[in-house]
């Protein structure tokens, strides 16, 4: 069973990295979150209930970073929220 979202319904994106990178992390936050909403490739968000592919657009804001090391090494963590946003023609 697909996990269908709501319009607005904010996630929590953890992408952790083997070396500080933020752009990358940026962009793979970014996929992880089309993929978690459903996204394909003519622009529908099929596991958001009732998408509209002209009005929604996938909206993913960074929230943290954490860089821990020691003697076993170095890990860096980017925490991201995403959600679908509507954006509506006003008349």
């Amino acid at each position: 069973m697909m996990v269908q979202y709501k319009i607005g319904e904010r996630i929590s994106i953890i992408v952790p990295r083997p070396e500080p990178n933020f752009d990358r992390a940026c962009d793979v936050a970014y996929r992880m979150a089309l993929m978690r909403f459903g996204g394909d490739d003519c622009g529908h968000l099929n596991n958001v209930e009732d998408s509209e592919r002209s009005t929604d657009s996938v909206e993913v804001e960074f929230k943290s970073y954490r860089h821990s090391g020691g003697m076993g090494g170095q890990a860096m963590v980017y925490t991201f929220e995403a959600w679908v946003e509507r954006y509506e023609d006003e008349v």
